[in-house]
């Protein structure tokens, strides 16, 4: 029995750690502009394509095929503010926005069907199949290796947010942007950086997620409701950490306990439950500070 906990507790902090990656994207863009980014998804299903296209081309780079990922991400990113969020937010309207990435999520999974089809890809890295053993406990080396990337990657972005002038730059925008604009920071730029991180980490999170998944157009669809529902619900950098981290380990236990088809129920009713009990979200922090 203690066997199988340790072992779920292993597989549930693999998927909390994609869970993570995909919804701290989020949770930046939320935390700037207090809005979603509903395209977010696409972005980490194009990272995990963009990882597939580079890791079978380098017979089997995966490490570049990652590279890859972030850096389409980045652009992505760079573009979907430049064309969508810029322009809209002269309008003062929080609701075209938030439209518009809706349009350009449909545009890209079309795009996506276009090129690569409606039939699944089974996406193998050459870690898929090493499969480390301590004791009676197993896992492979790719999730190892989702575990070590994620938990380097949350440690450097936060100790950019917390210790780095660009950090605490971006910090006083989502606070309040016309202070900070007034104290000489540049809340545009700071925006649009706010989006070449957080579309990078939807990249590489995809790049992760590709071989834990089937490999469609609709990939990133399968994790972005509990992404969304972990930012609004906790809506800060340490809450959406724990939260997802929480998520993935009761999605394991869920499954094994229980029954995978009550998957979804379980972490909506506790989500709820949270809300109710800690509204604030499980990290509370002065006023309204998001990032």
């Amino acid at each position: 029995m203690l066997t199988i906990v340790l072992q779920q507790g292993i597989n549930g902090i693999v998927v909390g750690s994609l869970y993570v990656l995909v919804a701290l994207g989020l949770t930046l863009i939320y935390g700037v502009l207090v809005q979603i980014n509903f395209a977010h998804a696409d972005i980490v299903t194009l990272g995990a394509f963009s990882a597939y296209l580079v890791t079978h081309m380098l017979s089997g780079n995966y490490f570049a095929g990652i590279a890859a990922a972030l850096m389409v991400g980045a652009m992505l990113g760079w573009l979907i503010n430049a064309g969508v969020f810029a322009p809209l937010r002269q309008r003062g309207s929080e609701l075209l926005p938030l439209i518009a990435t809706i349009g350009v999520s449909i545009m890209l999974q079309n795009a996506m069907l276009l090129l690569f089809g409606p039939i699944p890809y089974a996406f193998d890295t050459p870690y898929s199949s090493k499969v480390i053993r301590l004791g009676s406990l197993f896992f492979t080396l790719q999730n190892l290796l989702i575990i070590l990337v994620s938990s380097a990657t949350i440690v450097l972005l936060y100790a950019f947010l917390k210790f780095t002038f660009l950090g605490k730059a971006l910090r006083a925008v989502s606070q309040d942007r016309e202070t900070a604009a007034l104290m000489g920071i540049n809340p545009n730029f700071l925006i649009m950086l706010t989006f070449i991180i957080a579309s990078a980490l939807a990249g590489m999170s995809g790049a992760l997620l590709g071989p834990v998944l089937v490999l469609t157009p609709f990939a990133g669809t399968s994790v972005i409701v509990k992404a969304f529902a972990i930012v609004i619900g906790f809506g800060n950098v340490e809450g959406t950490i724990i939260a997802g981290l929480i998520v993935g380990l009761i999605e394991s236990y869920t499954t094994q306990f229980l029954d995978p088809g009550l998957i979804d129920i379980v972490v909506f009713a506790l989500l709820l439950v949270m809300l109710a009990l800690r509204p604030t979200g499980l990290v509370a922090e002065k006023r309204t500070e998001n990032v």
